[in-house]
């Protein structure tokens, strides 16, 4: 016997309660998390480490010391973004960590971003072995 399906008018219950208290209040961490967005450093990074963007096109929001290292560790393969995650270490620094997928390896990297005046930049990046 086949099994039956259930219309969406039963499932429903006919009284619905609306909860009577307003929503917590966001906090600093949650707001910070909402305005940093991973992908606009990482995008523009792996762009810079294919070779089809110059590093110096990222000064604007990398620091000179992960921008050197970035310049160091630019080569010409096809590399493309693997996994990563986010740690948001207060709510004004987060760190980033993931993968590079290369032709012949996977490589790990890891970054530093620090909210300064309100924009989020990239102070520290490493790009492992």
């Amino acid at each position: 016997m086949p099994p039956q399906l259930r219309t969406l008018s039963s499932t429903r219950s006919t009284t619905q309660h609306l909860p009577t208290e307003p929503p917590p209040p966001f906090s600093a961490l949650t707001a910070a998390d909402a305005t940093l967005d991973p992908r606009r450093f990482l995008f523009p990074l792996i762009e810079a480490l294919n070779g089809r963007r110059p590093p110096r096109q990222l000064a604007a929001s990398f620091a000179p010391d992960a921008l050197t290292s970035l310049t160091g560790a630019t080569t010409r393969t096809h590399a493309r973004l693997g996994r990563y995650r986010l740690c948001h270490v207060s709510a004004d620094a987060a760190e980033l960590a993931g993968t590079l997928h290369m032709p012949t390896k996977v490589r790990a990297f890891a970054a530093r971003v620090e909210r300064r005046n309100s924009r989020w930049h990239c102070t520290e990046f490493h790009l492992l072995p």
